[in-house]
Order: C-alpha cells, then sequence, then structure tokens
C-alpha cells in the first residue's frame, strides 16, 4: 500500500497543479509570470500618453518636433541647396511652419514673399510634374486644371460625387505666387488636404511647374538671396 502510495502521490501532484493553473488563468489572466519586466514593460506604447506633463496637459508619448528645429539630415548634403536660399527654406518650412489656425494667414504670406521655385523649368521637371499631378490632382482638378476632375464631373455627364468644384488655374492662379501653391501644397488649402508627406520638396516644386504651364504661365525659375528663417 505504501508503496503503491509513492507512486500515485507524484501523479496525483501534477494533476491538481495542472487543474488549479487552469483554473486560474482565464482569459483575461496571463497565470504565472515569471519575467514581469518583461511582461509589463516599462516603455511607452505607441501614440499612448506620457506622464510627463507638459504646459497643455498630458501629451501622447509620440510628439510632433519642436517648431523651428530640423530633423538631422534632413536637408542633403548637396552644396546647389544650401547655397541657394530659396531651396533651402523649402526644407526649413518642414518644421518652419505650423498650420495653426490663428497663424496660418500669417505663414501663407510669409511664403508667398519669401519662397519661390527654385527648380529650372527643364523637360525633364516639366515631365516629372506632369506624373506627379495626374496621379495626386488630375481626380479633383482635371486634365488640364479646368476644376472638372472625374470626383467632381463624371466623365459621361453629370456630377461626381464631390460637390466642391475648384477654381480653374487659369483664371486663378495668376494672381498666385510661387510660395503661395509650395505652402497649399504641402499643408492643404480649404477643402484640399496637404500633401506634405506624400511628396518631397522636389516633387512639389516640379508640380508646382507643370500646374503653372497649364495655367498658361511661363515657369521661370528664381534664386532668391539673403531670406532669413525666423
Amino acid at each position: 500500500m505504501k508503496k503503491q502510495f509513492i507512486q500515485i502521490f507524484p501523479i496525483a501532484l501534477i494533476a491538481a497543479a495542472w487543474l488549479v493553473s487552469c483554473s486560474r488563468a482565464g482569459k483575461d489572466e496571463t497565470g504565472a509570470i515569471y519575467m514581469p519586466d518583461m511582461t509589463y514593460s516599462n516603455a511607452y506604447e505607441t501614440y499612448a500618453e506620457s506622464n510627463i506633463p507638459t504646459p497643455e496637459g498630458y501629451a501622447m508619448s509620440a510628439r510632433k518636433p519642436v517648431p523651428g528645429t530640423i530633423p538631422y539630415g534632413y536637408i542633403p548634403n548637396d552644396p546647389k541647396i544650401k547655397t541657394n536660399s530659396a531651396y533651402l527654406l523649402s526644407y526649413v518650412a518642414k518644421n518652419h511652419f505650423t498650420f495653426s489656425p490663428d497663424k496660418w494667414q500669417q505663414e501663407y504670406d510669409y511664403a508667398a514673399a519669401n519662397m519661390q521655385n527654385p527648380l529650372e523649368p527643364t523637360e525633364q521637371n516639366l515631365a516629372e510634374g506632369k506624373r506627379l499631378y495626374e496621379i495626386n490632382c488630375k481626380v479633383c482638378h482635371g486634365e488640364k486644371g479646368e476644376g472638372n476632375g472625374q470626383i467632381v464631373e463624371l466623365p459621361g455627364g453629370g456630377d461626381g460625387p464631390y460637390t466642391a468644384r475648384p477654381p480653374a488655374y487659369s483664371a486663378r492662379l495668376k494672381e498666385i505666387k510661387d510660395g503661395h501653391m509650395f505652402y497649399s501644397i504641402s499643408y492643404g488649402k480649404g477643402m484640399m488636404g496637404g500633401y506634405g508627406f506624400q511628396l518631397t520638396v522636389n516633387e512639389r516644386w516640379q508640380l508646382i511647374h507643370y500646374i503653372k504651364k497649364l495655367a498658361g504661365i511661363e515657369p521661370v525659375a528664381a534664386n532668391v538671396t539673403n531670406v532669413t528663417v525666423k
């Protein structure tokens, strides 16, 4: 009897431990935790709220860059860019502008006064601008910039799903400067969203050359000097 008990006891003990572990760990329980520092990490989850107070209260862990700062390595190490103030400002503008409602008009006017297209209107730049236009703009502004894209006006006639018809380039752009266009493409304007994350600085300027061509405006590159970034 004693021998049988010795043989059965370990098996019964293992079975009891297994039953207890199963009964304690439900869908919302992990059961035994052997490495709590791995299970309960002190690192912030993406877009979680931070416990570090800010002037506005608690902020998300993924914060926006400090206004006026430039990410390391964002400006290409290219003498053509670093010695051309118009070109350089195009990169600095990434974090220079805030697009906040109270500063929008001020930034919009500043861009118009200080930013001009630093790229030459070469056939290559115009061809790339056309390609980018057909991908990003044609659906709303139309093939020739007349505001009759397929989401505004159906190919067979009739109104498309988008009710706001953008103005034709030929009727509007002659009074709009390069800086206006760069700011609008980067941050958006009116019902149009910004394309700053989809298009590089070069691509935005190439796109502007092609848009001006559609508007009947002769594209002329400008080499602005002595631009001060505030």
